[in-house]
């Protein structure tokens, strides 16, 4: 399957280990239409960017690279925490409103906004590890939350949906629908598993395919992704950054 553009990548600004330059220049070389930096939010502990206002000075640079290469549309964006179990995230309106593609997604050691919610979205995710009971109940919590985050905020795409934090694939891929919000398939992680894929496609998602490339070598391979979809039998008609996915992404318009 052909693929146009690679729109999850993290750079130095996070936890990235080339720069943005590095990243879309391995791109290019990969002859890759369209790519995006989009960087872990402050509150993914360790590995987030300084603070939210660093996403202007990423899309700055981006900027004038764009000037510097004629032949790939450069595009910057986030891949925000949810850090509430209202689906608060931890890149404000006021920076996301100008960032190209808005990524968010649950990460299990990201920094809540309150005491509260530590338990919620940290420690019963990984008591879920061995115990059914408490899984049962933290997959009802994650999708909640995941769901109230994308009604609650203007979001492009749901990162790598289920990756440490399971979910209610079904209900999740319901308000991908209703909420037009892009499905992930994430390459980096190979992840999520066929079943997953094939629950998502029964609810009609749109999917779109991502390295999450923390290094150049990582840049636009997609391998996972062609072989999911091929084993889902899911046509490239339904994923948005194919070259027949037929429509012009949000952040092209």
């Amino acid at each position: 399957m052909e693929f146009t553009g690679d729109y999850h990548m993290h750079s130095k600004y996070s936890d990235g280990r080339a720069t943005v330059s590095e990243m879309v220049n391995s791109a290019r070389l990969k002859g890759l239409r369209s790519v995006a930096i989009t960087d872990h939010g402050p509150h993914n502990v360790g590995t987030g960017v300084e603070k939210a206002s660093t996403f202007l000075d990423i899309k700055k640079e981006l900027r004038e690279l764009s000037d510097e290469y004629s032949d790939i549309n450069i595009f910057c964006g986030c891949e925000a925490d949810i850090t509430g179990l209202n689906g608060e995230i931890d890149v404000p309106q006021e920076i996301s409103k100008h960032l190209d593609v808005f990524i968010v997604g649950l990460h299990p050691f990201a920094r809540p906004n309150h005491l509260a919610d530590l338990w919620a979205l940290n420690g019963r995710n990984q008591a879920a590890r061995i115990s059914q009971g408490a899984r049962r109940k933290v997959t009802n919590s994650n999708t909640k939350t995941l769901v109230l985050a994308m009604e609650n905020n203007s979001i492009n795409i749901i990162s790598h949906p289920g990756l440490g934090m399971p979910i209610d694939v079904a209900e999740v891929a319901s308000a991908c629908v209703r909420n037009n919000v892009y499905y992930e398939i994430n390459c980096g992680h190979s992840f999520p598993p066929l079943e997953d894929v094939l629950e998502a496609k029964r609810q009609g998602v749109e999917f779109i395919v991502d390295s999450d490339a923390h290094f150049v070598e990582s840049v636009g391979r997609l391998d996972y992704g062609s072989r999911i979809l091929e084993q889902a039998q899911i046509a490239p008609e339904q994923v948005i950054n194919t070259a027949l996915g037929g429509k012009a992404l949000p952040w092209e318009k």
